[in-house]
């Protein structure tokens, strides 16, 4: 299986600067502010869900509201077919 991140969204929310990539067995990442270490997740409609979370601003995420479903899957789906 091919172990490439594809980023499929970027965006900036609360000061930080957020870009979601995915690899072709379906795990998201989560790069926060041009970090080259990506906190893991699962999508779901609307939000990608963060089990071992992650600390922003002092604040403990376990999920990340998106706007992106469509990028995410189009994105997986390309990398399937490498």
């Amino acid at each position: 299986m091919n172990d490439e991140v594809k980023i499929v969204n970027e965006f900036d929310r609360d000061g930080h600067h957020f870009k979601i990539g995915v690899n072709a067995d379906g795990q998201v990442s989560i790069y926060i502010d041009d970090e080259t270490k990506a906190h893991h997740g699962y999508h779901f409609p609307g939000i990608i869900q963060i089990p071992k979370g992650l600390e922003l601003d002092g604040k403990l995420m376990l999920q990340l509201p998106i706007d992106c479903d469509a990028a995410i899957d189009q994105g997986i789906q390309k990398l399937k077919q490498k």
